[in-house]
């Protein structure tokens, strides 16, 4: 079985690929798609079809799923408010529920439990 999978992966990744998430991740998802186009030579739409046919949502949603967990750090030390990739807190407190399902101040109070995993994430 571990042959077989391992057959139907390619045996190098697209340069094109490693680019755009080298671009997301350097970023901590604080990057437009606009701008992602023009670094990583795909148009916006190959984009979002990309992201769509392999992970099931938008280059955006992913985006902000890496910005939520570079903000996790900042949670971590009672910082409700992150100093980078947010325009103001309100629009932070908003993300935070919109992908945790809990405010900032709740997420610290219970990082113990269900959020754990996002503090033991790391960038490569």
């Amino acid at each position: 079985a571990t042959k077989k999978i391992q057959s139907l992966l390619p045996r190098e990744v697209d340069n094109r690929k490693r680019t755009l998430f080298d671009l997301i991740y350097t970023s901590n998802g604080a990057i437009t798609i606009k701008e992602l186009a023009a670094q990583s030579f795909w148009s916006r739409q190959q984009i979002n079809r990309y992201f769509d046919q392999q992970f099931g949502l938008t280059a955006k949603a992913y985006c902000n799923i890496i910005r939520f967990r570079a903000s996790f750090q900042h949670i971590k030390e009672g910082k409700l408010f992150p100093q980078q990739n947010f325009a103001d807190q309100s629009h932070f407190i908003k993300e935070v529920k919109k992908l945790a399902g809990v405010s900032p101040k709740e997420l610290l109070k219970n990082q113990n439990e269900r959020f754990i995993q996002f503090s033991t994430l790391r960038s490569t």
